[in-house]
């Protein structure tokens, strides 16, 4: 089962098509004020994604949604 931050990568994902983004645009996509607060959780669940065969994370926090 997927938590928010990872519906919310796959999502951004979609829309960005094969643009790479990073985990920060997401958090700040959900949360504007407070993403700041949401960085640990962001990179735990792209970090899980990538676990999964779902996306592409590169060492500066860069997805790729395959």
């Amino acid at each position: 089962m997927h938590n928010i931050l990872e519906i919310a990568i796959l999502e951004m994902g979609r829309q960005k098509g094969e643009q790479p983004f990073s985990c920060i645009e997401v958090i700040q996509w959900l949360y504007p004020q407070d993403w700041k607060h949401f960085t640990k959780e962001i990179l735990h669940s792209a970090q899980s994604l990538e676990k999964e065969g779902k996306i592409i994370l590169s060492e500066n926090d860069e997805i790729k949604v395959l």
